[in-house]
């Protein structure tokens, strides 16, 4: 099915933390061209950057995301435009007769303060709105916008929420959260520099009696020389919040991106705001920030950004999506799989490896690939988000880019996800398109396949003229009715679970756990698919040929 999508030119700039900090981020300058469209066969052919999926209380589902975008759909598979971004003259956030500086003065003030320090004059991103959240808070009645803005190369950055009757607003700024890139540097006597944390809602905090100064200036927030520290292992950059509530009601918020890693934060439900009594009182806390549930490091190219937790009633476990990689079409971005008992963790994955640790963590569930029947490559699809439905079934919301146009355009993406034997959740290699997994058989599978493998790795490049080396593309498999599993001419171990879905499969001495679920491809065809992952964090997709 086609659809149209915004033309989009997106310029990739890689940039520094502030002074002290070793950590880098990827991100993009997105800018709506009037006039200009492209048609992608694509099911999902809207374009949101960073898109958060979303079920709203009328029925109807929404991704919302960076720059003020916000898509809705029916049923997951045709998407509306609400908000094209910032550059459209929606009013998501800004009410008739006033501007969004107006609006979200007290965010951007912080902004402001970087930019004079930083002796920068460039207007533009003081009022940027970053990879956007939207989730119904029970208590207070309302559809609560959680947002982030940030000074572009530096880890100054205020994650800030605002409220609406309706999931498409007009939303109304409410409060800031957390704010990223202080310092406690004075120029001469007690004159402050402009990012001082007293000119955060740390100062704000200090006069309501919540902290002291003392204990502020004791925090592990500070190099020797007092400057932020975001170095591996270190403080926040406070952007990509994505609120979600616990098995118990209670209201959460998961935030960071490549300075520091992940962390969470829980909320007073009534007020939408971090609740400083639980921090203060729990073991493994920071009194401001909250608790750290990954870290950024050298195995990972100091990446992983787009934190996403939701908890599964069935399984008892919260999942936990990170994206690794940057987010160029060149750059790999590729999402990995954790999960907890528990809303704080720890996180683990497949391999029994604790999102903290100082190393490459996480269930790989997708990276760059192509089938034969795809008329172009899928790169750097990250950013991501999961909803789980009213009747059970489990989505991924990302965006990716693709192998045409040096990689400027980006859709949204929605496929299905189903749990393995072991409760996992690996996702179907085809987008959403009103499939539901039933039982197989093995005459219900048998057939020939063409099967991609992700490893655990990003894979990217620098140069247009090698992409095709960082594309996963297919070998030959084929299952016989009688449930024998050949992978590129080599015979492997194969079992069907009876009455199920679910299968497992050894491959090249690497045992898979997987589903079976018939799909479609873009053009219509309905194809058997399996996806399954393994106990050494890789992952495989096939489609029937």
């Amino acid at each position: 099915m086609k659809k149209l999508i915004c033309l989009f030119l997106s310029s990739v700039i890689i940039f520094t933390c502030f002074a002290g900090c070793k950590a880098k981020r990827v991100d993009a300058v997105i800018k709506n061209l009037e006039g200009n469209a492209l048609e992608f066969n694509d099911s999902n052919g809207v374009s949101v950057h960073d898109p958060s999926l979303f079920k709203a209380k009328n029925g109807k589902y929404y991704v919302t995301g960076s720059h003020i975008a916000m898509a809705e759909s029916d049923d997951l598979m045709n998407w509306k435009t609400v908000s094209s971004g910032v550059f459209d003259s929606n009013k998501t956030l800004v009410n008739d007769g006033k501007t969004l500086r107006e609006s979200y003065a007290k965010a951007f003030a912080w902004c402001d303060a970087a930019q004079t320090q930083w002796g920068r004059t460039d207007e533009e991103w003081e009022t940027n709105a970053w990879a956007s959240d939207i989730i119904y808070n029970e208590a207070m009645g309302k559809y609560c916008y959680y947002a982030s803005s940030s000074v572009w190369g530096t880890t100054a950055s205020v994650i800030w929420f605002a409220t609406a009757d309706r999931p498409e607003g007009t939303f109304e700024f409410a409060d800031c959260l957390v704010y990223s890139g202080f310092n406690k540097l004075r120029k001469l006597g007690q004159i402050k520099y402009p990012t001082h944390y007293s000119f955060t809602n740390i100062g704000e905090l200090i006069e309501k009696g919540v902290f002291t100064e003392d204990e502020v200036e004791a925090q592990r927030w500070f190099d020797e020389e007092g400057s932020y520290d975001c170095t591996y292992g270190a403080a926040p950059n406070c952007i990509d919040p994505a609120p979600f509530y616990d098995k118990d009601g209670k209201l959460w918020l998961s935030y960071g991106s490549f300075s520091g890693g992940i962390y969470v934060i829980p909320l007073v439900e009534e007020t939408g705001m971090p609740d400083y009594d639980a921090m203060r009182n729990s073991e493994g806390y920071d009194i401001y920030f909250g608790k750290q549930i990954s870290r950024t490091n050298e195995e990972t190219e100091n990446t992983g950004e787009g934190p996403f937790i939701t908890y599964d009633t069935e399984s008892g476990y919260y999942y936990f999506f990170l994206t690794y990689g940057g987010l160029g079409a060149l750059d790999g971005y590729n999402i990995r799989e954790y999960r907890s008992k528990n809303p704080d963790g720890p996180y683990v994955d497949a391999a029994g490896n604790d999102a903290a640790e100082m190393k490459n963590t996480g269930t790989n569930i997708i990276g760059n690939y192509q089938f034969s029947f795809n008329e172009k490559a899928y790169l750097s699809g990250g950013h991501s988000s999961c909803m789980i439905d009213d009747d059970g079934k489990i989505y991924q919301a990302y965006h990716t880019r693709y192998n045409d146009g040096e990689g400027a355009f980006h859709n949204v993406q929605i496929h299905q996800m189903l749990r393995n034997a072991e409760g996992w959740l690996t996702m179907l290699p085809l987008a959403y398109n009103g499939e539901t997994a039933r039982a197989v058989s093995l005459n219900d599978i048998a057939g020939n396949y063409e099967l991609i493998l992700f490893k655990n790795e990003t894979r990217k490049t620098d140069d247009w003229s090698k992409v095709k080396d960082i594309i996963n593309t297919p070998v030959q498999a084929e299952i016989s009715s009688d449930g024998k599993l050949t992978v590129d001419g080599k015979d492997c171990a194969f079992k069907l679970d009876n009455d199920s879905y679910t299968f497992t499969a050894v491959i090249d001495g690497i045992t898979y756990k997987g589903v079976f679920c018939e799909g479609n491809t873009d053009n219509g065809e309905k194809k058997m698919t399996l996806s399954a992952l393994a106990d050494n964090n890789q992952c495989i997709w096939a489609v029937e040929k």
